[in-house]
């Protein structure tokens, strides 16, 4: 629903999901006329080179990210281009239990590893911004 909004406005999202479990989901998609592919993220790169996007949204966001020491989120850091953004829409972002204040904390810790900052943060969405440029890696440690 998120991509046939933006197509009007004459921006094309690309709908992925992670694994075959979402077929009917790209299958929705595709009837309506939005681009979408089916991708396996974590077992392979994904067919796009490297800084192919500028925005990737995961809305009621389920996917594990921080599998396989966040295979996920890098894969996504090696797509989006510098100063892109991740939308992210999920219960962890609520923080109201145990376990979603572990995920959020593990993800969070992630992405701050990785350089990105929040660009907002209003009640179950977080939007992360990847940086311009690489300063902030070559000063960690």
């Amino acid at each position: 629903s998120f991509g046939a909004y933006l197509l009007p406005l004459d921006i094309v999202a690309m709908s992925l999901a992670p694994n075959d479990v979402h077929q009917n989901q790209i299958q929705f998609a595709l009837e309506r006329g939005i681009p979408a592919t089916l991708g396996v993220l974590g077992t392979m790169r994904l067919s796009y080179p490297s800084r192919s996007f500028e925005f990737a949204h995961c809305s009621r966001c389920r996917i594990d990210w921080l599998q396989r020491d966040g295979i996920l989120l890098l894969e996504l850091d090696r797509l989006l281009k510098p100063g892109g953004y991740f939308a992210y829409s999920s219960p962890e972002a609520y923080m109201k239990d145990a376990e979603d204040l572990q995920i959020w904390n593990a993800m969070s810790n992630l992405v701050k590893r990785m350089c990105w900052k929040i660009a907002s943060k209003r009640d179950q969405t977080v939007i992360w911004v990847k940086p311009l440029t690489n300063s902030c890696y070559l000063k960690r440690a």
